[in-house]
């Protein structure tokens, strides 16, 4: 019940109440009832002027409370009258009944009315602003006002008021993930700002202006009523201080009941309180269970591998947080599933509010109590800003849709996935194309049986002409190398049979192998900004079969067999860059040329893999994992790692055909120490025999040795790389040792030291030393947007 309703309920009295009046009448008074107000009337709790019981005791002035909306305005509200037999009385006194802890003088004083033998007595238009100022200082659950009339005498306001709780301790119980302090502050919710015994009351001036003249008014306020803190149960400085529960045990249990479904995501948590006679408060808090899980929307076999994935299980505590949880688990490991947001049971679901239960000693309980909402007797579909559906999204785009609540059980629903397009761009520039922008697509059908699942894989790019970029005397050669570039390929997956992928591509594009040092864009980035791409390319037209096998989340095993035509590229002049257009091309080094026929078989490992995480790319190599590496930095420790072993045949150094073979092993550790902190590990060895060109090692450039130049150390059949990184924060420090094997020997171990500036998991600013007798004072730096490792 709101201000204006309980202003109204005073005005109401009327003649039809008291009997009329003959001669010969007893003088017992007559009692004229209004209704009591409702208990919410006290939810505000204006600031108090007086902490004492004698000093002098202010009057209101007529629209003492000033806020927008208040019903005392005497413009808009007309003085409590009553009428007896026709002749019109209006209570000139006002007493109190039923205080118990609080003294009647105290009370008078907090609402600005005068002391019971006061000379004055009360007009009509000072009785109802003091009514309103009893029923908003939130000391009261109940306001009831009786005007008694006698024969001879005068009318007086008896108004009875039955004070809110006292407590005198609390206890907390139930508690298993929460403790007590996560909840004193809904329990106390106190105004920000009490009285103290020393404020000084300002005085308020209004300035009135009507056409050229002004008028100034001073006048002293008289505020909403605000009680002082020591007569309030509150915690201080971590203690408990006994007193009054302001604004009522219930409204404060609803507030602690709000904090746990809300605030702190126990969307089933329930709370009861157990208040004795003498003022011990115990509350009970339940942090909510669920009884059942039921998936909607597949069948019942289905189903079933749902609630496995979601590892939601009847009797755990059920948080929000729990709930976007299961919804990524649920995609992650069944992609062909995704939620569905669903409007039908929003209409069935209960609301909550707390409940009190009077014993005949005095003893008061308080329960959570759900209620079905009343049916709406229009047809409109009204939607509300409240509700489970809030609750599970909270203000944020975290993924929780699909799931409702029906009591303690919950409701998945969940449907087929349908087909999805993925289109990305590719912004190719190296040294071999210039600018040569294209697309990458992929395709999926998804099984809802979860038998066979389809990829179509493409890409294209096409270099253009700019910046007269050509070779020099070799017009031929410049046409092909502007050739459109193209790839497609189509596997399945059989998750039946642990079949990740089985297919085939077919190509004919520009390739390197150097994508285990840098990434693409970063790679793309430079070759246009400054004319250091980092990589060698070369021509590959052929095709590859392929088939991964997944037995476990986190292992793979894969095959693939190779047939390719190489050639070698030469870098374009001028260089097409913003920077560094005026130094000589970078170097593309030569290939061994002709047809290569290999095979590739792998073992690889990813710790953090999920098992719904994609497999395979339009672009792989033997140098490179098949996992995607894992987003974030995680709490606990990753281990990831791939060895892979290519036997082949191709053109060798002589130009008739020779057999090679290449073993390769690149193993990484992340060692989290806490939140964006911790130490990354990397090792890697490759050898190999009779290696062509583009596949002989290389060590130099970054993340390859960083601070030494790319593939400063090359022509090798062996090396060995090993990088350590520490990161605080934003902050990291890194070291690199590696060594390359040629037909002389190995070479010197080679150390790169440097320091790194994170902005976040992948981007980060590094700047690299090399330390040997060509070190420098200036660094090698680069600011680098993917990592490799």
């Amino acid at each position: 019940m709101n201000r204006l309703a309980l202003a109204l309920c005073f005005v109401s009295f009327t003649a039809p109440a008291q009997p009329p009046q003959d001669a010969g009448t007893s003088d017992a008074p007559a009692a004229i009832n209004a209704p009591p107000p409702s208990p919410d009337a006290g939810d505000s709790t204006p600031e108090a002027t007086a902490t004492s019981e004698d000093s002098d005791y202010p009057t209101c002035p007529e629209g003492f409370n000033e806020e927008a909306g208040d019903v005392a305005d005497s413009t808009v509200l007309g003085a409590m009258q009553v009428e007896v037999a026709g002749q019109g009385l209006t209570p000139t006194s006002l007493e109190l009944r039923g205080l118990q802890r609080l003294t009647d003088p105290q009370v008078r004083k907090l609402v600005g009315a005068p002391p019971a033998d006061a000379s004055r007595a009360l007009t009509g238009s000072e009785v109802q602003p003091l009514l309103h100022r009893l029923a908003s200082t939130g000391l009261f659950a109940r306001v009831e006002p009786r005007v008694r009339v006698s024969e001879q005498g005068p009318a007086v306001l008896e108004v009875t008021l039955e004070e809110n709780p006292t407590l005198t301790s609390v206890e907390f119980v139930g508690l298993q993930d929460l403790r007590p302090d996560d909840l004193w502050d809904a329990l106390f919710e106190l105004p920000s700002r009490f009285p103290e015994d020393d404020d000084t009351q300002e005085e308020v001036a209004t300035l009135r202006l009507h056409r050229r003249h002004g008028t100034l008014r001073v006048v002293s306020p008289c505020p909403a009523p605000r009680p002082p803190r020591p007569w309030l149960a509150r915690r201080e400085d971590g203690t408990f201080r006994p007193g009054i529960m302001l604004g009522g045990l219930d409204a404060a249990l609803e507030r602690i009941l709000k904090t746990l479904r809300e605030d702190e995501g126990y969307l089933l948590a329930t709370v009861s309180a157990t208040l004795s006679p003498e003022g011990r408060l115990v509350v009970t808090v339940d942090e909510g269970r669920l009884e059942s899980v039921e998936v909607r929307g597949v069948d019942e076999a289905m189903a079933a591998r749902v609630r496995e994935a979601l590892s939601l299980e009847p009797g755990d505590v059920f948080l929000r947080s729990d709930a976007r949880r299961a919804i990524e688990r649920m995609e992650s490991r069944l992609p062909f599933l995704q939620a569905e947001d669903t409007e039908a049971p929003r209409e069935e679901r209960t609301t909550v509010r707390i409940v009190e239960e009077r014993e005949a000693d005095g003893t008061r309980r308080y329960s959570t109590r759900e209620e079905a909402p009343r049916k709406s007797r229009r047809h409109e579909r009204v939607e509300f800003e409240v509700g489970w559906h809030r609750l599970f999204h909270d203000g944020d785009d975290a993924s929780s849709e699909g799931l409702t609540l029906e009591g303690k059980r919950l409701i998945v629903h969940v449907r087929p996935r349908p087909p999805d397009l993925d289109v990305d761009l590719l912004p190719v520039h190296t040294q071999v194309t210039g600018f040569a922008p294209g697309l990458k697509a992929n395709l999926r059908f998804w099984d809802s049986k979860d038998r066979v699942h389809t990829t179509l894989d493409g890409a294209f790019f096409i270099p253009l002409r700019l910046g007269g970029q050509h070779l020099p005397g070799d017009p031929e050669g410049t046409s092909s190398q502007r050739r459109v570039n193209l790839l497609g390929g189509a596997k399945v997956q059989l998750p039946a049979l642990g079949i990740e992928e089985l297919g085939a591509q077919v190509h004919d594009f520009i390739d390197t192998l150097d994508r285990w040092r840098l990434g693409d864009f970063d790679s793309y980035f430079y070759s246009f900004l400054i004319n250091r791409p980092d990589r060698d390319y070369f021509r590959r037209q052929g095709f590859m079969a392929f088939a991964t096998w997944r037995w476990q989340r986190s292992w793979l095993a894969g095959v693939e067999v190779r047939g390719d035509t190489v050639s070698s590229l030469q870098s374009f002049t001028p260089p097409l860059s913003l920077f560094r257009n005026d130094d000589p091309p970078f170097p593309n080094a030569p290939v061994n040329e002709g047809r290569f026929r290999s095979a590739v078989v792998r073992l690889e490992y990813s710790g953090a893999a999920e098992r719904g995480t994609r497999v395979g790319s339009l672009f792989r190599t033997p140098e490179t994992s098949l996992f995607e590496r894992h987003e974030g930095w995680k709490r606990e420790p990753a281990l990831r790692g791939f060895v892979t072993m290519e036997v082949g045949e191709g053109p060798g150094a002589d130009g008739a055909d020779a057999r090679f073979w290449k073993l390769v092993g690149d193993v990484a550790m992340d060692l989290p120490v806490n939140w964006h902190t911790g130490l990354s590990l990397r090792l890697r060895a490759a050898t190999g025999h009779d290696l062509p060109l583009q596949k002989q090692e290389a060590l130099g450039g970054w993340s390859t040795l960083r601070g030494f130049g790319f593939k400063e150390f090359r022509g090798g059949d062996s090396s060995v790389l090993a990088s350590a990184e520490y990161r605080w924060h934003g902050l990291g420090i890194f070291a690199d040792l590696g060594s390359v094997h040629a037909a002389s020997g190995w070479s010197d171990a080679q150390l790169g030291l440097g320091g790194s500036f994170h902005f976040g998991d992948d981007v980060r600013f590094e700047a690299a030393w090399r330390i040997d007798d060509q070190a420098r004072l200036t660094p090698e730096a680069r600011l680098l947007f993917n990592r490799t490792f």
